[in-house]
């Protein structure tokens, strides 16, 4: 599965990179530095062995390869913000043209790291059943390749809070997904305003309201899940798909070259966003392979 990852990425590089314009000052173009580096996270191996022409294979290494200052400046700054953008419209190639979904669900994935880890970004925070010190990935899906929205943010940071930016920049229309930690009146105003029903559980199912403000669209989310007897259970079944979600991130970790725990060399919040965005775009290809398989 490696080599055909590869490929598919590979080729969704080399698209981008026809088309791309560079600045004069750069001795490396930023294809090369993407490629460099997602060689490097398909082999969960730290940037400075993909430097190196004997950790690749004839057919697949470029003519000249940067050394590993150059990648780490190129990485950063300036010049990481272009190396993101040129990771995004591989995104969009591998995604091809987008699919519509009426169901998209959103979630967390916690990314820990040991608790001595002296990394300054790191935050100690809610993980997986427990309390732990590393960073989150947020993300919403539907059934493309890629995340809808995503985001990586400490791990001490309210997932409701990068819910209301990721909420804000989504597209399309359909009911949004979520377990009960996004269970807010202000998120379920900000789903309508993009057109979005958010339908999310209460923390205490059947109970009253209180006196503060109600939105209206998180009413009716009550109404869909907590039916009176007798009622159309819709809202449940929906429900039923957010399950989906875990199946994504199950995905996303359960493969080599999955996003698993973070490497020792992967510390600091500029290296882990674009290691983490490797992984996805890594994910996509695998999908994008699958999928052509399928129809093949």
């Amino acid at each position: 599965m490696e080599r055909e990852c590869w490929a598919e990425l590979s080729a969704a590089i080399s698209q981008v990179g026809v088309g791309w314009i560079e600045s004069p000052r750069v001795q490396h173009r930023t294809a090369v530095i993407v490629r460099v580096h997602l060689w490097s996270a398909l082999h969960d191996r730290p940037v400075s062995w993909a430097c190196e022409k004997k950790n690749w294979t004839p057919h697949t290494r470029p003519e000249q390869l940067p050394d590993q200052s150059t990648m780490s400046r190129r990485m950063r700054g300036r010049f990481g913000k272009r190396c993101e953008a040129f990771r995004e419209a591989v995104a969009r190639k591998l995604v091809g043209r987008p699919i519509a979904s009426l169901l998209k669900r959103m979630d967390g994935k916690a990314l820990p790291v040991a608790a001595h880890s002296k990394d300054p970004d790191a935050r100690w925070g809610r993980g997986a059943g427990q309390k732990s010190k590393g960073y989150k990935l947020h993300q919403i899906r539907s059934i493309n390749a890629m995340p809808e929205q995503w985001a990586l943010t400490p791990l001490d940071v309210d997932e409701r809070v990068v819910a209301r930016r990721m909420i804000r920049r989504l597209g399309g229309t359909g009911y949004l997904l979520c377990d009960g930690m996004y269970d807010a009146s202000d998120l379920h105003d900000r789903s309508a305003a993009v057109t979005h029903q958010l339908v999310c559980p209460r923390r205490k199912p059947n109970t009253g309201l209180g006196h503060r403000y109600q939105s209206r669209h998180r009413l009716r989310c009550i109404d869909l899940l907590e039916p009176p007897a007798g009622v159309n259970n819709f809202g449940t079944e929906l429900y039923r798909q957010r399950a989906g979600i875990e199946r994504d991130l199950g995905n996303l970790t359960g493969f080599g070259g999955g996003l698993c725990a973070l490497p020792a060399w992967v510390r600091r919040i500029w290296r882990v966003r674009p290691w983490v965005h490797a992984k996805l775009l890594i994910n996509a290809a695998r999908i994008r392979y699958r999928k052509r398989c399928v129809h093949a």
